[in-house]
């Protein structure tokens, strides 16, 4: 049953006849652990290396000799949240593929700081909240002749606004929060993006900002409604700069 539930979690067969080994054991040799485990000596140098590097097992050298010890259970809950937080990083390329194989969908592109903010305007349209992610503090100032009568037409058809930023973004940050109908916060710097993502109403904006800026529009609900949703997983993980 423990080798299962640690096979479920990633744990290779091998790994995890390692690992259970390893509990009952304390420190011990390879050879020691393979005996125990009943895992072939040849296989179980491959276990424990995998294990090591995945940080589920680490080692001390005695006398030129390796002695293996498994981290303590709790710690597999990392494990889980690490697979949790990788799956996170991919899932807008996945529901991407997905949702344009399935549907059709009206795409164009476009370049250039107006054509951006024709696009940012067009959202209000549809009186819905908007939600961006993966700003870089270098956007506003990109945007800093246009931003200040944007924000204020927006509020004034109040329409609500929600902004994830890069983890160094916190002095636009603390100006966004101080604004009626505006949330901004930050994910920790293994989130950043060089690639923004605007949703709103049916809409999806994938802005690069190059010099100038590329921008692709998608129009597609269901494409939309999946984008917010992994918007909704990424709004959990952040937190407001202090």
């Amino acid at each position: 049953m423990y080798e299962n539930v640690l096979e479920d979690i990633g744990f290779s067969k091998n790994e995890s006849k390692a690992y259970l080994a390893l509990l009952e054991l304390g420190s011990a040799t390879a050879g020691q652990v393979a005996e125990k485990s009943k895992v072939h000596r040849t296989n179980i140098y491959d276990a424990l290396d995998r294990m090591v590097e995945r940080g589920v097992a680490s080692y001390k050298m005695i006398s030129n000799v390796k002695y293996f010890q498994a981290t303590p259970p709790d710690n597999l809950f990392r494990v889980l949240k690490e697979k949790e937080l990788r799956l996170k990083t991919v899932l807008p390329e996945l529901l991407l593929k997905l949702q344009m194989s399935e549907n059709k969908s009206e795409a164009h592109i476009f370049e250039g700081v107006k054509a951006f903010m024709d696009l940012y305007y067009g959202f209000l349209k549809h009186k819905d909240e908007i939600l961006v992610y993966g700003l870089t503090k270098e956007v506003p100032d990109m945007l800093r002749t246009h931003l200040p009568h944007y924000h204020k037409e927006r509020i004034c058809q109040g329409v609500p606004i929600r902004h994830i930023y890069n983890h160094d973004a916190t002095d636009r940050m603390s100006i966004l929060n101080e604004m009626e109908l505006t949330e901004a916060k930050t994910l920790p710097e293994k989130f950043d993006s060089h690639v923004s993502t605007w949703v709103c109403g049916d809409e999806v904006v994938l802005t690069v900002w190059t010099k100038p800026p590329l921008s692709i529009q998608i129009i597609n609900k269901k494409l939309a409604d999946a984008y917010k949703n992994y918007f909704e997983l990424l709004w959990k993980e952040t937190k407001i700069p202090l």
